[in-house]
């Protein structure tokens, strides 16, 4: 395996994985909001997570 491709499939796990628990300790949405947000994050992969960051956190408190 060439070593751009594993540095960026590790790089895009760690992401993934940030933007899952990131999702999972929000208050602004309820079950199925953060269902379909997991869902969006995973199919999506680079581009579901940067929208979560963008537009699916809400408004800071």
């Amino acid at each position: 395996m060439d070593p751009l491709t594993l540095g960026l499939g590790i790089v895009g796990l760690i992401i993934f994985i940030i933007t899952l628990v990131s999702i999972l300790q929000n208050n602004n949405h309820g079950v199925g909001g953060k269902v379909l947000w997991i869902a969006i994050a995973f199919f999506l992969n680079w581009i579901g997570s940067i929208l979560w960051l963008l537009i699916g956190r809400g408004r800071r408190r």
